[in-house]
């Protein structure tokens, strides 16, 4: 199985000297990859990436980052890819983003992009966690949650290192084991990257009150020169220890298996490989855990990667009665196991319930920790622990103390753990008390509205991007009379002209690297978005014509040279340009679905102007080099295309509402003071109705009243806008969202505004 076991094997390993050779660091950082040693491979394909700007070596990093557990690095480069012309050589691109996401605590940007990838999916493996994701995302967002059942603690250095640690188990109430990787010096090591071994021992804590001493490596007989030792699990009535060895041949394929140790004349004996099945060749068996049926009888649990599961790691059981000929190994089935994985079992023989994480079960980030009572092959369906004890990242190894009722360990790589590189890279060991019953939440499937596919979706976002200043350089109108095709025919000369910006400033390596980020940007973004534009107005029009009402939105930036006021009204104009293109295209086509001709096609525009531009990019005039021909400058002037939706079905009727296509300016008014607003809308009804549905999309803004829809007169809608914590903006904008009684949709609108002083 690869790339299993980095959840528990975090791979940190000092860098080896790096040469300057591009080649020779792309060839280290596949050969690190490959081994598993991802946080390696991403600082080797960052070298690379800073001289080339390759989306495809963006995609490495992003990899990289995400087998690491470096969750907002990913989100970084995986994002760079996704904006890129190279994005369709990249189709899982936007699932990987969406996971990301979630395991960094945003489950609504997740959703989103979980959304995104199931409109074109073409993996039905990734299909179908996409939507469980989906699911889950949506029952974080609709979560009330429950009483605080836990108070978690993290624990000190005297257990936790800036490297990995995992599986806190008590032995009686004063001993504490647990699984620590650490570098171990292996001069001549076998690999030319890396000098050093990282191994995972077994470590022990003896306690002074509440709190763990400093840990010490175990001298049992548990810890191996050569393999990673992990995983333990006490069997008190039988004087055994469980515990997993694991291969240290590369950190992408760790196969484990299970050993038992038994105590006995003073000492613990040499460990043995358990028998039976339980360890099948060719997979992996890990993370024991002992339970007491009953009648005294002894069953393992246990994780495993072999035929016959549910899906991924499923958790199994074998009753012992004889650790040289244990039992056959039985699937926990339905409803603990999923299509998912279902790791890291702890059975709390108290309590008569399993404890265990899962990526699949609804919860509230990557792995979650649940319990589901019962024994054996007989449980109750799982319930989450909540939110108090799990996060958004990894929360894995939940231990019960039995000699401490209410009390126990559990192992996460959440926000606050110790680390080297990221602060989500590594795992360190929690301590969790509880004084309170459990208040059990149970699993519900949450039904997510999957946006209706069409080719047009395939093409979004579409970028469209502007040389500095354009359309009409130095213009104070919003407005212009240009369309985009003719901005796009013009910027496209200009590429010598870009290059040329820098011949003086940068050395000859320099240069030419710069000219090659310069060639894929015109080639790669500025003609690729316009070409794309190009087969979305096609698509577009075939999907008018066909009937759908249509809602699109539209969103301009600018570069930080000029003046915030002046960039809002600069991407006003790039907006400007592209609706200008759409009503011009194929002769004027588009016009009869747009406005009061019909009102099929709503354009939604945004102006961000330069507040959302990169911190990095420059804003000095006199370097303009920086400002306004580099690469970076050059990608902050864009408009995007972001949201195309369909506004009702075939079954749905016509709003008799006439919408304006584009934002309705409503007037100027001033901070400091209450603004009282009317909206004049057109209607079509042909008998006195009335809205059974308004919304403003503003905490600030007040519907006071609104008209009925009469024949021969507008609908007047009334708002209170409070203005007295305001500041002044050259523009604002408003959603406003209506259905009227008796239809099926509801449509939104932008009021545009202007504050003073």
């Amino acid at each position: 199985m690869k790339h299993k076991y980095l959840l528990f094997f975090a791979a940190i390993v000092a860098l080896a000297s790096l040469g300057n050779n591009v080649k020779a660091q792309t060839a280290e950082a596949d050969e690190a990859f490959k081994l598993g040693y991802y946080k390696t491979a991403a600082d080797l394909y960052a070298n690379e990436y800073r001289k080339s700007h390759d989306p495809k070596t963006a995609y490495k990093i992003a990899e990289s980052h995400r087998l690491a557990n470096n969750y907002n690095k990913a989100i970084k480069y995986y994002t760079i890819v996704n904006n890129s012309a190279a994005a369709p050589i990249y189709p899982h691109t936007e699932y990987f983003l969406a996971s990301m996401y979630r395991m960094a605590g945003y489950a609504d940007s997740a959703l989103a992009f979980y959304q995104k990838y199931l409109r074109t999916a073409i993996n039905e493996q990734l299909e179908q966690r996409a939507r469980q994701e989906a699911r889950a995302c949506q029952w974080v967002l609709d979560s009330v949650e429950a009483p605080t059942a836990f108070t978690v603690k993290h624990e000190s250095k005297n257990i936790n290192t800036e490297y990995s640690e995992s599986g806190a188990v008590m032995m009686g109430d004063s001993l504490l084991l647990f699984s620590s990787m650490r570098e171990i010096s292996k001069p001549g090591a076998k690999n030319a990257v890396f000098s050093d071994l990282v191994l995972m021992q077994i470590f022990q804590a003896d306690f002074s009150g509440d709190s763990p001493n400093e840990a010490t490596v175990n001298n049992w007989g548990l810890n191996n020169k050569e393999k990673h030792s992990c995983n333990v699990a006490f069997d008190p009535r039988h004087n055994n220890i469980y515990f997993t060895l694991c291969q240290t041949d590369d950190f992408a394929n760790i196969p484990c298996e299970i050993y038992v140790s038994h105590y006995s004349k003073g000492k613990w004996q040499k460990a043995k490989k358990m028998g039976g099945d339980i360890n099948l060749e060719g997979y992996t068996s890990t993370q024991p855990s002992v339970g007491y049926l009953a009648d005294g009888t002894t069953v393992l649990y246990f994780v495993s990667d072999r035929p016959g599961g549910m899906g991924g790691m499923d958790i199994w059981y074998s009753v012992i009665q004889d650790e040289k000929k244990p039992g056959n190994c039985i699937n926990l089935g339905s409803p603990v196991n999923t299509a998912g994985n279902e790791i890291t079992p702890f059975y709390d023989n108290n309590g008569q319930q399993l404890y265990f994480s899962s990526d699949w079960h609804m919860g509230y980030g990557g792995y979650d920790v649940f319990c589901a009572k019962g024994m054996r092959d007989s449980w109750e369906e799982p319930y989450n622990l909540g939110s108090t004890l799990n996060s958004p990242a990894n929360d894995l190894y939940f231990t019960v103390n039995s000699d401490l009722p209410g009390s126990g360990y559990l192992t996460s790589n959440r926000r606050g753990s110790f680390f080297i590189n990221d602060n989500t890279c590594c795992n360190d060991i929690y301590s969790w008390k509880t004084a309170k019953k459990q208040q059990p939440r149970r699993i519900e499937e949450q039904p997510v509205a999957i946006a209706q596919k069409s080719a047009v979706h395939n093409l979004l976002p579409i970028k469209l991007y502007f040389h500095n200043d354009e359309p009409d350089p130095k213009s104070k109108l919003a407005t212009t009379t240009v369309n985009y095709f003719h901005l796009y025919n013009t910027y496209m000369f200009k590429r010598s002209e870009y290059k040329k910006a820098h011949a003086s400033t940068a050395d000859k390596d320099n240069y030419d690297s710069i000219c090659g980020a310069i060639d894929y940007f015109f080639d790669g973004e500025v003609q690729y978005n316009c070409e794309r534009f190009e087969q979305f107005l096609d698509l577009m029009l075939d999907d008018l014509k066909a009937g759908h009402r249509i809602s699109m939105t539209v969103e301009g930036y600018a570069s930080p040279i000029h003046t915030s006021d002046y960039n809002q009204i600069i991407s006003k104009r790039r907006i400007a340009s592209i609706v200008n293109q759409i009503m011009e295209y194929q002769k004027g086509v588009l016009t009869r679905f747009m406005g009061t001709n019909g009102g099929s096609l709503q354009i939604r525009e945004i102006a961000h102007g330069s507040t959302l531009a990169d911190k990095g990019v420059s804003n000095d005039p006199r370097q303009t080099n920086k400002s306004v021909y580099s690469v970076e400058a050059a990608r902050e002037r864009r408009i995007e295309i972001l949201d195309y939706q369909y506004l009702e079905d075939d079954s749905s009727l016509i709003s008799c509402l006439r919408l304006p296509t584009r934002a309705m300016h409503v007037g100027t008014y001033f901070t400091g003071e209450y603004a009282d607003i009317q909206v004049h809308l057109q209607h079509t009804a042909i008998s006195e109705t009335t809205l059974d549905f308004i919304s403003v999309g503003s905490p600030d803004v007040k519907v006071v009243g609104y008209s009925k829809l009469t024949p021969g007169q507008d609908l007047t809608i009334y708002l209170r806008m409070d203005n007295r914590r305001a500041e002044p903006t050259v523009s604002s904008f408003l959603p406003i969202t209506l259905r009227v009684a008796g239809e099926q949709i509801t449509q939104t609108m932008f009021l545009e505004y202007t504050l003073e002083k």
